[in-house]
């Protein structure tokens, strides 16, 4: 998706919004040049829900959070608010700039289908060498975590928000 279109669609969005999304991306395996995988491999995601917040007033991320850790019985206060560890966040827009690069980010929410693909053709993700896990942080000991994904702009095959599709 190019820039210019992601702007587009997140432009209206005020506050926060369930959004589906559909991408294609590269895969970055473990082992380096030495895994025979390395480069080869795409993984479809379609179907995803996330949440796109434009932190206009406060961090949206932050208040999830906290909201959580206070229904699990915990203090909220143990948890504090890092910084970045990439990129800087475009001021009141769900976009991220490092490097010359756009990227949406979002907190997922259902994952939707995901598929893998070697060379083009349909793997299982047991099959696929060196694919790496995500995970957490701590979150100040939550257990139903707050997951934050960053979608590079170009890996992004289709947005919909509020009944309209963006490509």
């Amino acid at each position: 998706m190019k820039y210019a279109t992601l702007v587009n669609a997140v432009a209206n969005i005020n506050g926060a919004s369930f959004v589906g999304l559909d991408t294609h991306t590269d895969v970055a395996l473990t082992g380096g040049q030495k895994n025979p995988m390395q480069g080869r491999v795409t993984k479809r995601m379609r179907g995803a829900t996330v949440m796109s917040f434009q932190n206009k007033n406060f961090s949206a991320y932050e208040a999830m959070v906290h909201r959580r850790l206070a229904a699990e019985g915990k203090d909220p206060a143990k948890f504090e608010l890092g910084e970045r560890a990439w990129g800087v966040r475009i001021p009141n827009m769900p976009i991220v700039e490092h490097k010359g690069e756009y990227y949406l980010e979002v907190i997922a929410m259902s994952p939707g289908i995901i598929t893998y693909e070697l060379d083009g053709n349909p793997i299982d993700a047991s099959a696929i060498i060196g694919l790496k896990s995500q995970s957490a942080g701590e979150q100040g000991g939550l257990e139903n975590k707050v997951i934050i994904r960053t979608f590079k702009a170009e890996s992004i095959v289709a947005l919909r928000i509020d009944g309209v599709e963006y490509k």
